[in-house]
């Protein structure tokens, strides 16, 4: 304790030897202001002294200190223990590290192994999929999912090409022989006349089949342009099987229908009119004589539900999920006039207005066809 800057009480200072009195400058500075805080460092002594001084009374100001030796010994504890846990850190985390690191790549590595198979030519080749179901997992099966996709893509194209070629081949072939026949003979008037007529005849063939392979494609790419207007479906099915209505008498079969006095949507009508032309035209086909075939239509607001039904040939389980594919044909419509486009083409443009084309069959029994259209899209 110090009054008028003289030292007048102090407790035992005998472990503290070399503090010296404080100058005048901080006494002043103690009696004009707040306590102050100050460290100091003894020559004997390993660790630094902490001391405050305050006013206590006037010209009376207490010192105050303590030994900072347990803080440093904290502080060095605390130090050794971080460099400790540091160094177990570093030992543990590196080899710890390099295995998770690993075991994550060799997901990328398997993706990147099996694009580079893929692209050598081996489509059908997949990323392993683990049951952990972390991210790589989930890149995994997006990836097989697009492989998947592509690789149908890939054989349906194939099977198209092959198809196509098939189906032009024979009228290019008859095309030819005749041009052959016109050139090794000697053709009359009569017969000239003949030749243009089937050339003319293949060529319309060959163009229809390229024009509704193009409208198949471009429906289902999404870039057919509808012309959609309001479109009474009830109109529509009516006309269209008053045109196949003759050719359902000559072929001895009995073509009703069951439609309400209205039903409107909003489509493209000359769209709509070639995809019941097609079904009509495919019940009328493989519906033997004496059979039924039968045109329902059902409105319930949300939806719209047009239903062609014959008593038919029927298709197997097994030819029922390729009929929609270009080009397919069932065994038994081969010797039937076609090229196996007309279901296609319904399939998508159906699509090309949000519905869709549904089918029941049973070989032997008939076939129902079901076109189902909703309203959210094209609301009438």
């Amino acid at each position: 304790m110090w009054k008028d800057r003289k030292l007048v009480f102090a407790t035992d200072l005998s472990s503290w030897q070399g503090l010296e009195q404080p100058d005048d400058e901080l006494f002043q500075t103690v009696e004009d202001d707040e306590p102050i805080l100050e460290t100091i460092k003894l020559p004997d002594r390993d660790y630094p002294l902490r001391t405050v001084y305050g006013v206590i009374d006037t010209d009376t100001v207490l010192q105050v200190g303590e030994s900072l030796e347990n803080d440093e010994e904290f502080l060095a504890t605390l130090f050794k223990g971080f460099l400790f846990i540091l160094l177990v850190m570093i030992l543990l985390g590196g080899p710890i590290g390099w295995f998770l690191t690993q075991r994550n790549l060799r997901g990328v590595q398997e993706v990147t192994r099996t694009a580079t198979e893929i692209a050598k030519g081996s489509l059908d080749r997949r990323v392993p999929v683990s049951a952990s179901g972390d991210e790589l997992d989930y890149l995994a099966q997006a990836f097989n999912t697009m492989l998947d996709r592509i690789q149908n893509l890939i054989y349906g194209m194939r099977e198209m090409t092959d198809n196509l070629a098939h189906d032009l081949r024979s009228p290019v072939a008859r095309i030819r022989a005749s041009a052959e026949m016109a050139l090794n003979s000697g053709f009359s008037n009569t017969d000239w006349t003949t030749l243009a007529n089937d050339t003319t005849e293949e060529c319309d063939r060959l163009l229809t089949m390229i024009n509704t392979t193009l409208d198949i494609a471009e429906a289902e790419s999404g870039a057919a342009k509808l012309k959609i207007s309001q479109v009474d479906l009830v109109d529509l099915v009516a006309d269209a099987c008053d045109l196949f209505q003759t050719v359902a008498e000559d072929k001895q079969l009995s073509l009703v229908s069951d439609l309400p006095p209205t039903c409107r949507i909003q489509g493209d009508l000359q769209r709509l009119q070639r995809v019941v032309a097609n079904l009509l035209d495919n019940a009328v086909k493989y519906t033997p004589a004496g059979g039924k075939i039968t045109v329902s239509l059902v409105d319930d607001e949300a939806s719209v539900h047009l239903s062609i039904s014959d008593t038919g040939v029927g298709i197997s389980m097994q030819e029922l999920p390729k009929i929609f594919q270009r080009f397919y044909r069932c065994d038994w419509s081969r010797s039937e006039f076609g090229n196996g486009l007309g279901l296609s083409l319904a399939l998508a443009f159906v699509r090309a207005h949000g519905g869709g084309i549904a089918v029941d069959s049973t070989p032997g029994k008939g076939s129902t066809f079901t076109l189902k259209l909703t309203r959210p899209s094209y609301a009438g």
